[in-house]
């Protein structure tokens, strides 16, 4: 099978956010090895693109999750709250992007300045 027909595939899993137990069976009896480690990187890839991961620790306003929501449109945001790794502020994940505004991260940033300068 080629490699464009396997990504339409996962975008479809991923468009439709359902993946049969008879879809699942078909995908492992029609694929090669090689194959389905191809479709399950490109479907990891297409959940990650798909998907926006926002952590933070406390309460996050509903006009800042409506800002959120408006950077991303047709895309599915996760909230993950009070995530033990902040002690505040927010990190965001999307795809390969990270973009770290925690409190932890300010202080390491901190930290390596100081170091530096030493």
């Amino acid at each position: 099978m080629k490699r464009s027909q396997i990504k339409e595939i996962a975008k479809s899993i991923v468009k439709y956010n359902e993946l049969s137990e008879k879809d699942l069976k078909w995908i492992i009896s029609n694929f090669s090895r090689k194959e389905l480690k191809l479709f399950i990187m490109l479907l990891s890839k297409e959940i990650k693109s798909n998907n926006v991961l926002i952590s933070f620790a406390g309460d996050l306003s509903d006009l800042n999750k409506n800002k959120f929501l408006k950077m991303f449109p047709n895309k599915k945001i996760v909230f993950n709250r009070d995530d033990e790794a902040l002690i505040g502020g927010v990190c965001l994940e999307y795809g390969d992007f990270i973009f770290d505004c925690s409190v932890n991260m300010t202080v390491k940033r901190i930290l390596n300045v100081i170091k530096e300068r030493l």
